[in-house]
């Protein structure tokens, strides 16, 4: 009866703690099911809270080349407000819209709290009025990591990763992230023991974001080096910076950014990356420049940067998106071009020797001619049926004297003649039916052409700006192109899309 009684009692100590882990499994279930979302913190200020504006307001900036021909591996971007560096941030991630990226490390700077290494974040899921954007379980890995750890106050208010992500969000599909914040104590060997950390986890499906600004300069900032040429002085000093980066010279770049250039909040993340690709082919790029203090006229300025790292693709070619001196160049020929030919009648020689090599890519582009803000000529190539620093040549002078909409430009005109460059990327057949013609069009990313047969009409991107909405957009179209107003809803019309790399004089 004794052993009976013992029987009973074990099987019921047994069944208690089958019990028991059963509700400590579902219990870890439950817990890896809850949500714990970290809310848009600067949506309002840094960027619009409405989801239709900032949706809008990301694809006016998303309006640069789209690349297939390339693998982006990272991207330096700048982290101000949209109406500051929303222009300089969206050319470099232009440059991945349509790739596929299965996991995305965001890194970025600590404005919020003062600490030494890298913070990985508890939160499931980050927010943005476009939406969640769910975190990577690679951060569970992370944290078991030496100089990693989870410091949730630098993540609730911070602005530098949360400006990225409706660029990311309206850029890529079905990805998610890897948020860290680089502390402001992080020492030079504590940088490359993260960097060396990290290369466990990245593979070819990871896309780095850098976010960062440069240097701080003004009364603001209590940065005031020199009050002479402060621009041209400021430039120098980013320069610099880039040059160190692009170079992976990571203990002249730390030592700058520690030293010279103080006021670059992004100086442990940026060591990182340069440690992070030393040695390892990628090649990075400037995309583009600005300043504040150039846009507003303020004595207080803040620089922003935007960078591409790439590998060069299959053919050897390192063709990518523009950098500031290819659009310079571009912008110098066409401007040449058109003072050679009003001079001499002639169309102006180039030496192909001198020029860049990512200008002789065949390459679709037009050429626009604006006068007192007015159209005054506007050609080019859809498809890229020529080497791109010739067909600019071309449609240079086409758009001055073959526009039939417009008397032909005259000399004595140049002076007051601004030029505007959109060079294209393939136009592809939009995947849509009729009836999603309307909701599947990017209002300011997307360029479309309409055609039927021998007849083609197109409207570049920037034409958004007058015909915001898709219907009209198409309608206008249409009638530009010889059919009636409705012809978009034909089967027999097709649409394609493309994008644009836009600059000009202006």
């Amino acid at each position: 009866m004794k052993f009976i009684k013992f029987v009973l009692l074990l099987t019921m100590v047994f069944l208690a703690g089958c019990q028991q882990k059963q509700e400590n499994n579902l219990t870890k279930t439950n817990m890896a099911l809850t949500k714990n979302v970290r809310p848009a913190a600067v949506a309002g200020s840094f960027y619009p809270e409405s989801a239709a504006e900032l949706s809008q307001t990301v694809n006016s900036f998303l309006v640069s080349l789209a690349l297939n021909n390339i693998q982006i591996k990272a991207i330096v971007a700048p982290h101000a407000g949209y109406a500051y560096s929303g222009q300089v941030a969206g050319e470099a991630f232009a440059s991945i819209k349509g790739k596929d990226y299965k996991t995305v490390w965001l890194l970025g700077p600590s404005h919020q709290v003062s600490f030494a290494g890298v913070s990985v974040s508890n939160y499931t899921h980050y927010q943005t009025p476009l939406g969640e954007v769910k975190i990577s379980e690679i951060k569970e890995k992370l944290l078991a990591e030496k100089n990693f750890k989870n410091n949730n106050d630098a993540h609730q208010k911070e602005h530098a990763l949360e400006v990225e992500l409706p660029f990311l969000q309206q850029a890529l599909n079905n990805f998610e992230i890897v948020p860290m914040i680089f502390g402001n104590q992080t020492s030079l060997e504590q940088i490359k023991e993260i960097a060396a950390s990290l290369k466990k986890y990245y593979d070819e499906e990871t896309l780095i974001v850098v976010s960062s600004d440069f240097i701080h300069y003004g009364p603001n900032y209590n940065y005031v080096p020199f009050t002479e040429n402060v621009q041209e002085k400021i430039k120098e000093m980013d320069n610099q910076v880039i040059g160190y980066l692009l170079n992976y010279q990571t203990e002249e770049l730390y030592d700058y950014l520690t030293t010279a250039a103080v006021t670059n909040d992004g100086a442990i993340v940026l060591t990182w990356l340069s440690e992070f690709f030393k040695g390892s082919g990628t090649k990075g790029e400037l995309v583009s420049y600005n300043t504040s203090g150039k846009m507003t006229e303020d004595v207080n300025s803040v620089s922003y940067v935007s960078m591409i790292f790439k590998e060069e693709n299959k053919t050897g070619n390192s063709s990518g998106i523009l950098t500031s001196a290819e659009k310079d160049y571009l912008l110098e020929l066409a401007r040449n071009t058109l003072n050679n030919y009003f001079k001499t009648g002639k169309i102006l020689e180039v030496n192909e020797a001198e020029v860049p090599k990512n200008l002789k890519n065949e390459q679709g582009v037009f050429v626009t001619l604006e006068k007192d803000g007015s159209l005054r000529g506007c050609i080019g190539y859809i498809e890229p049926v020529k080497q791109l620093y010739l067909a600019v040549i071309d449609n240079a002078i086409s758009a001055a004297v073959n526009d039939n909409r417009f008397s032909p430009v005259t000399q004595d005109e140049l002076k007051d003649i601004d030029i505007e460059i959109s060079v294209l990327s393939v136009p592809r057949i939009l995947d849509a039916s009729v009836d999603e013609r309307l909701i599947k069009l990017r209002p300011l990313a997307d360029g479309v052409v309409l055609e039927e047969e021998n007849r083609r009409s197109t409207y570049l991107p920037q034409v958004w700006e007058d015909l915001s909405n898709p219907q009209d957009f198409l309608s206008s179209l249409c009638v530009k192109g010889g059919w009636q107003q409705d012809c978009w809803q034909s089967d027999d019309v097709k649409l394609y899309t493309y994008q644009a790399e836009v600059f000009g004089e202006r």
